[in-house]
Formats: C-alpha cells, sequence, structure tokens
C-alpha cells in the first residue's frame, strides 16, 4: 500500500514534469518565433492593416509611447516582415525620432531626429528587398515632417513624399505624384489631430500604393505577356 506521503510526492513530480514541459514547449515556440528565417519585403503590407497601424502609432505618440512603440513594431514585424530581433530596434529608433521631433524646439534642433531615422531606414533596407540609400531616405523623412508641421510650406510636401516613394519602391517620382498627394494630406490631417479624417486618408493612400506595387508586379512577371495576348479585348482595360 503507498503511504499518503509517497503519493502526494507523485503527484508533485507530475505536475513539475507537466511543468517542464509546457515551458520547454514555450521556449521552443518563442525562440522559433524569434530566430526562424523570414524574408522581409516593402510590398507585403496589408493596405488597411498599415493604415490603421500609421495612424494608431503617431496617435499614441502624444501620451503613450510604450503603446506607440508596440504598434510601429507591428508595422515593422507584421507589415514588412521583418525578423523581430530586428523589428524591434527599429521600431525603438522610429519612436525615438518622433519623440526627438515633436519636443524640437525648432527645425534646426529637430535634426536630432535624424540619425534614429537613418538608423531605423538602414534596417528596413538591410531585413527587406530594398535597394535605397537610407540616408537619403531617412533625411527625407525628416523633411516631410518637417513640411507637415509648418502650414506655410505643406504644398511642398507631396512632391518631398514622391521623391521618397520612388526611391523606396523604384520608378519614377512622378509616377507617384497622384498617391503622393495622398500620403501628403493624411499627413496634413495627422500633424492637425484630425485623426478619423487621417484614417480615411492613410487608407486610400496605401490602397492606391498597393494598386500601383501590385500592377508593377504584374508587369514584370514572365508570364504577363503571354496574359495580355490570351486576355479578350477590353479585359485589361
Amino acid at each position: 500500500m503507498v503511504s499518503p506521503s509517497v503519493e502526494r510526492w507523485h503527484k508533485v513530480g507530475f505536475v513539475f514534469s507537466f511543468f517542464v514541459r509546457f515551458v520547454m514547449v514555450v521556449l521552443v515556440g518563442v525562440a522559433a518565433y524569434c530566430f526562424w528565417p523570414r524574408a522581409g519585403s516593402l510590398g507585403a503590407f496589408d493596405p488597411d492593416r498599415m493604415a490603421r497601424l500609421q495612424v494608431e502609432a503617431r496617435r499614441l505618440e502624444d501620451g503613450k509611447k510604450k503603446e506607440a512603440l508596440f504598434v510601429i513594431y507591428r508595422i515593422f514585424e507584421g507589415q514588412y516582415g521583418i525578423p523581430p530581433l530586428s523589428a524591434a530596434p527599429a521600431a525603438w529608433h522610429f519612436s525615438e525620432a518622433l519623440t526627438l521631433f515633436d519636443e524640437a524646439a525648432d527645425h534646426a534642433d529637430g535634426e536630432r531626429a535624424l540619425p534614429f531615422l537613418e538608423r531605423t531606414f538602414s534596417i528596413l533596407k538591410e531585413k527587406t528587398d530594398g535597394l535605397f540609400d537610407a540616408s537619403v531616405v531617412a533625411r527625407l523623412e525628416l523633411y516631410a515632417w518637417l513640411l507637415a508641421r509648418d502650414r506655410g510650406k505643406q504644398s511642398q510636401l507631396a512632391a518631398v513624399l514622391s521623391e521618397q516613394l520612388a526611391l523606396v519602391h523604384g520608378g519614377s517620382a512622378r509616377s507617384y505624384d497622384s498617391v503622393a498627394v495622398d500620403f501628403a494630406r493624411a499627413r496634413r490631417l495627422a500633424a492637425a489631430r484630425q485623426w478619423g479624417a487621417a484614417m480615411d486618408a492613410e487608407t486610400v493612400a496605401w490602397r492606391r500604393l498597393r494598386g500601383m506595387l501590385d500592377r508593377s508586379s504584374q508587369a514584370e512577371s514572365p508570364l504577363s505577356g503571354q496574359e495580355k495576348t490570351t486576355a479578350p479585348p477590353g479585359a485589361l482595360d
């Protein structure tokens, strides 16, 4: 007959064994999430989700910086497919850039954000299929922030964003003129803290960019020529 004390120790051993196995499974899952090889892409984003995250991050920067940091992380990890161990520092550097810019007393003081933006875009380039110059793209981003804040110069914002989009996604700046206008409107609204209208404008802009990138990808596909010859008249209009 098994004594109560021995039976109790058997139960403790079973619980401890179960706990150890559970922890091992969790650790394996976390390790797989963090270290499993993945290839990021600048064109992998979901437009509606990206728009929501972009506006939410900017809104939370007003006073909830920890929450904003997590949202920015979700942009890099979830929308661009960057590995978590790279998405985390990219998000931190971008959040620091936003904080420094928001606290800047003038344009010159806002330049303190530039090194953090440069590091952000360096990580983005390194961990995706990007071919852009990270320093140039970072400076254009900072310039766009300055223009969005200055009502007297907001008319120049779309031109800057066209240049930036062309550098990041390829093609000519002129080809991005219309979508840059949408992004510029979204940034102006966000700068004015009109969050509902900013969300609508961001959604339109990201959807249009998604459509542009998809059409460009189809045009470059080896099957695109065959599809054009077999499609009925008017189907590709």
